[in-house]
């Protein structure tokens, strides 16, 4: 297909070109699209170099999540991004009206890797790089105050498995927020990768995203969701089913907690039924069949008999760091810092080495 200029308003097909008063792409390839937009991936003519161009949609709310994405840029523009395994974002324009955001070409999702292998679990040297980089991007992104508040993973994408197998970088920061600047019960995050203090409407801080990466390092795991929920209500509920309330100090201060739990027998609070959730919702009656592994508590996990045993320190350790990223109290949830030097990640511990992998 012959090559032509096309505007940021037509359907981006190979051959197309965008041009700026900067530089010149050629679109190569579709890569994704969501509710902001699309990706293509495009060659930059000046230096034939391969990057990924995200162009948003036009309407005023993509605008306003551009700018938010932009600011969160400039604030991490300056930091080694590699080796804080941050996206690199290369330039931005605006083209016809539309905001167009240039980055690094990277290889894939995590969550097209994951589907390619059929969800089938990953051991757990895989998911210990996987997890010491994130780590690492959420302490970077605590030292500058920013929450990511939409870690999943779609958002986190292989650099180029074949050469370097299982390096990955944070992506999108379009949700990406100043902590001083949430709101108290604000609504935000992944359903399936929601926190207990958003839910609640309680204050909210980074370890919105410790809660995001435990959920995202379950799955990977288990090969299925730790908490699954088609609403927040089933959410909530599959999250007391594996382990317990969160604090009675927690219930009592949020602003949402009335929504999944109701009073009893004086500062207690017991959660709804789904018969007494959907009358107060005003929906149907809910199937609330849970469509993943049912577990009673996260140490249940170490006792999964498809497991080898050859593994079971090494999982009984992975879980405990696990119980720490997953605490349903925000203030006692492990911080990035903290993370980086435990057990899993460093390898030093009683009964375990590398070796035994």
């Amino acid at each position: 297909m012959s090559s032509q200029i096309r505007t940021a308003e037509d359907n981006l097909v190979p051959g197309d070109i965008i041009v700026t008063k900067c530089h010149t792409y050629e679109v190569q390839s579709f890569l994704g699209e969501g509710s902001f937009g699309k990706v293509v991936k495009c060659v930059r003519s000046k230096d034939d170099k391969t990057v990924a161009v995200k162009v948003l949609k036009k309407e005023g709310r993509y605008h306003d999540q551009a700018k938010s994405e932009l600011n969160a840029l400039l604030k991490i523009k300056d930091l080694d991004l590699d080796k804080c395994s941050l996206v690199q974002n290369y330039s931005s324009f605006v083209h016809k009206g539309f905001y167009c955001l240039v980055f690094e070409y990277l290889e894939q999702t995590l969550s097209a890797f994951m589907i390619a292998r059929s969800y089938q679990p990953l051991p757990l040297k895989s998911i210990r790089l996987i997890v010491q980089q994130l780590a690492t991007a959420l302490q970077t992104l605590r030292s500058i105050g920013l929450m990511h508040t939409d870690i999943k993973m779609d958002n986190v994408m292989l650099v180029n498995h074949r050469l370097q197998p299982f390096k990955v970088k944070l992506i999108d920061f379009g949700l990406a927020r100043s902590v001083s600047a949430v709101v108290k019960g604000v609504t935000i995050q992944p359903l399936c990768c929601r926190s207990p203090e958003v839910f609640l409407g309680l204050p909210l801080t980074e370890a919105i995203d410790m809660w995001s990466l435990g959920c995202l390092c379950a799955r990977l795991y288990l090969g299925v969701r730790l908490y699954y929920g088609k609403n927040e209500y089933e959410m909530m509920k599959s999250i007391v089913m594996t382990q317990g309330q969160p604090p009675t100090t927690m219930l009592r201060a949020g602003l949402r907690t009335h929504l999944f739990f109701k009073k009893c027998h004086g500062t207690s609070w017991k959660l709804k039924t789904p018969g007494e959730y959907s009358k107060e919702a005003g929906q149907l009656r809910m199937d609330t069949k849970r469509m993943n592994l049912v577990l009673k508590s996260l140490d249940d996990i170490c006792h999964i008999s498809s497991f080898k045993e050859k593994e079971r320190m090494e999982r009984i350790v992975f879980v405990d760091m696990l119980k720490k990223m997953l605490h349903l109290n925000p203030i006692r949830r492990i911080k990035p810092s903290h993370l980086l030097l435990h057990q899993f990640l460093t390898g030093f511990h009683p009964h375990y080495t590398r070796n035994s992998e």
